[in-house]
C-alpha cells in the first residue's frame, strides 16, 4: 500500500477511534505512554526504516513525525480536553454538564493517594502552560 495512502487511514480511521472520548479523560501517565507508543509503531511500519549512504537504519522516534508533520497524539488529547472546558465553561449555568463541572462531590475519599480528578487535570495543563483566569 502507498504511504500516503496509509497516513490518509491512519488521520481518517486509527487516530479518531484512538481518542474517541478523550476529551472526558483524566490524563493517566500510563494511558499517554500507550498511545504515544501506539502512534510510533504505526509510524514506523508506515515510513519503514531510513536509509543512509546504502545502509538501513532504524528511525528514531522524532523523524516519523517530522515525515507526516502532525501533532503528537498526547498534544491532541490536550488540546480536545481544553477545547471542551472552553465549552463547558462558556455554556449557561442551567445546563447539567455546567452544573457537574461546578459542583463540589460530597463525602470522603477512599483511603490511599486520591485519584486526580478531571477539573485538577485541566487545572494542571494550565498551569503548565502559564494560563491564569482561565474561567473568565
Amino acid at each position: 500500500m502507498n504511504k500516503a495512502v496509509e497516513i490518509i487511514i491512519y488521520k481518517i480511521m486509527v487516530n479518531p477511534v484512538a481518542v474517541f472520548g478523550s476529551e472526558t479523560w483524566v490524563e493517566a501517565e500510563m494511558d499517554m505512554n500507550r498511545l504515544v507508543k501506539g502512534e510510533r509503531e504505526i509510524s514506523r511500519r508506515v515510513h519503514g526504516p531510513g536509509v543512509e549512504q546504502g545502509m538501513w537504519r532504524i528511525r528514531t522516534d522524532q523523524e516519523p513525525r517530522e515525515l507526516y508533520k502532525e501533532l503528537d497524539i498526547a498534544v491532541d488529547v490536550k488540546m480536545k480536553r481544553l477545547e471542551w472546558t472552553g465549552h463547558v465553561v462558556r455554556m449557561d449555568e442551567g445546563i447539567i454538564v455546567k452544573k457537574i463541572l461546578e459542583s463540589k462531590p460530597e463525602g470522603s475519599r477512599r483511603r490511599g493517594r486520591p485519584r486526580m480528578r478531571w477539573l485538577e487535570d485541566v487545572e494542571k495543563n494550565m498551569r503548565g502552560m502559564k494560563v491564569k483566569r482561565w474561567r473568565q
